[in-house]
């Protein structure tokens, strides 16, 4: 299978078809799914969607599914097309459909959504991190065992020298 990441996913018809004719998955062979073919499914088409972590959109070519009211995602581990539990996109605003072809993932732009926001979320902890006046946590108890010792040191003074 042929996967790639992409900064963005067709978001209409004429898009996703010319998106589909430059990866030519129709090209790839599949052994395993010649009895199948016949039927008409299970061949491989083009698939843009997002990936199990949604923080990436990603190209691919792969058999298609139908998909039960969750976003699409293609799981790179195993290799397919599924369901992404994790995105119910039939609450979302629009709402996908109950049941759809994973090939129409492209229609439910609420779930690419998902990944803008995971991305703008990295990168502003990103930045949050960079910022100088952000102390590290051994930072910080450095700078408090410092506070006790001087108190300390403070205390021992008083006593020896009785002020």
């Amino acid at each position: 299978m042929t996967v790639r990441i992409v900064t963005r996913c067709p978001s209409d018809l004429s898009s996703w078809e010319n998106a589909a004719k430059s990866m030519k998955c129709e090209s790839i062979d599949n052994n395993c799914l010649h009895t199948i073919r016949s039927k008409g499914y299970h061949h491989f088409q083009y698939h843009c969607v997002i990936n199990t972590w949604m923080n990436a959109t990603l190209e691919v070519c792969a058999p298609n599914r139908i998909i039960f009211g969750y976003c699409t995602e293609y799981n790179v581990m195993g290799r397919v097309i599924q369901e992404n539990y994790d995105a119910n996109c039939t609450t979302h605003d629009p709402p996908c459909p109950a049941i759809y072809n994973s090939t129409d993932a492209y229609k439910y732009q609420t779930c690419y959504d998902l990944v803008r926001k995971n991305r703008q979320k990295k990168e502003n902890m990103d930045k949050d991190s960079q910022k100088p006046d952000l102390i590290s946590t051994s930072e910080r108890l450095s700078g408090n065992l410092e506070l006790i010792f001087l108190s300390m040191f403070q205390i021992i003074l008083r006593i020896l020298f009785c002020f």
